[in-house]
């Protein structure tokens, strides 16, 4: 499983992803025909989204719904949003274990699926609630934020504060935010509970260059603590053919930090492009490079089209190993943690039917290359072969479809 992006170094789900936000801290973006901040004051709306995410060979896949209600209160009362989602996620995950050129069976008794990499099969459910309030006093947006999620092993809760401070006779923003949160980790594999507790920071500036050129940047902190391993990842010890395992185990801390930088120009002929950077880092030793580019097209009244391309690339934690000689302090053998690289291509298409509704499709596809590669074990030399495997390669299919209503 990919891990989430929201300060995490790669995309895509994971058995624990982070919440959801109910929305990004707060930065001026370029729309098609003008330039608007992130919300529409003044008009309540109801989101709907349907994901679907794939990931090769039997891996990884979720199905997404959810809904997101924002309402206007008025000038004098601020405004709501609200967020449900539900993921049903299913399929298997790379153990850890060794890659081996036979025939491999999961921690269930199934079959792996990836050829020569060991997997485990799995199934969950996670349901999250996420509440928001913001009201504007004067040149400031503040807001604060509660969510709440779960899973059968896994709890999360968090809470947020955040402000957009409007200066410069409207042409610059200082933008900053705190977060906490306390999840609590039950794994199904025994009765043990664990605590793993969040604060994050961020504070950002957006200026609007002219009348069609704006840019943003911010930077944030992430500091983690308390039970950071996996519980269902495994770590080969030994030589090769003969190794034991044990369990994954982590630093007790983490802390995180990333600077985002975001720049959007439209043009005359009704297209706007939005570009970010985004260089992250970690005390892990992991590093971490994203540029990703949206470009929005208006064909007419009703359609607009939007083509993008991520690429991403990350070094390896000082602790991470497909093999270890001999027993350390930390280890661990999951490829979410190996260095690694993708390339994202997505096409999404936008409909408005009328004054009050639109909606919209998207689709992407991923495909990602481990740079850290071994020769898989073969216990017999038919089994043998010349080509190398890495846990991180693989293909990543996303279908979006929804609908946005204002009333």
């Amino acid at each position: 499983m990919a891990a989430t992006e929201s300060l995490v170094p790669v995309s895509g789900p994971d058995r624990r992803r982070t919440r959801p936000a109910l929305r990004e801290f707060p930065w001026v973006v370029a729309g098609l025909g003008a330039l608007a901040s992130r919300d529409a004051l003044g008009q309540s709306s109801v989101d709907t989204k349907f994901l679907f995410y794939k990931e090769s060979d039997g891996r990884t896949q979720v199905v997404n719904p959810m809904v997101l209600l924002h309402q206007d209160l008025g000038d004098q009362w601020g405004n709501i949003d609200l967020l449900l989602a539900y993921d049903a996620i299913s399929g298997a995950s790379p153990s850890g274990a060794y890659p081996t050129a036979d025939a491999t069976t999961s921690a269930s008794g199934k079959a792996g699926t990836s050829g020569n990499i060991p997997q485990t099969t799995y199934k969950d459910t996670r349901k999250s609630i996420g509440l928001s309030y913001g009201k504007k006093f004067g040149a400031h947006l503040p807001s604060i934020e509660v969510s709440y999620a779960k899973e059968n092993d896994y709890t999360a809760r968090s809470v947020g504060i955040s402000d957009a401070w409007t200066m410069a006779g409207g042409r610059g923003t200082l933008h900053f935010g705190a977060s906490l949160a306390r999840d609590f980790v039950d794994p199904v594999t025994n009765n043990l509970h664990f605590n793993k507790n969040t604060n994050g920071f961020s504070l950002g500036w957006t200026w609007i260059l002219g009348e069609r050129d704006l840019v943003d940047v911010s930077g944030s902190l992430m500091n983690q603590s308390g039970y950071l391993d996996d519980p269902y990842k495994i770590v080969p010890i030994g030589p090769i053919g003969t190794t034991i395992t044990t369990p994954d185990h982590r630093p007790d801390t983490r802390s995180r930090w990333a600077l985002v930088t975001k720049y959007a120009h439209y043009f005359p002929w009704d297209g706007a492009i939005k570009a970010s950077y985004r260089y992250y880092r970690d005390d892990w030793s992991v590093q971490a490079h994203t540029l990703d580019v949206t470009y929005d097209q208006k064909l007419d009244s009703d359609w607009i089209i939007s083509p993008r391309v991520r690429l991403y690339t990350q070094t390896a934690a000082s602790f991470y190993g497909q093999l270890f000689s001999s027993p350390e302090m930390y280890m661990s053998a999951d490829y979410r943690l190996s260095a690694l690289s993708s390339i994202l291509g997505g096409l999404g298409f936008t409909k408005k039917i009328d004054e009050q509704l639109a909606v919209n499709f998207a689709a992407t596809y991923q495909s990602q290359t481990g740079r850290d590669r071994v020769t898989p074990i073969a216990s017999t030399p038919a089994a043998r072969g010349a080509g190398t495997v890495s846990a991180a390669d693989m293909t990543i299919y996303t279908v979006t479809v929804g609908f946005t209503w204002k009333y």
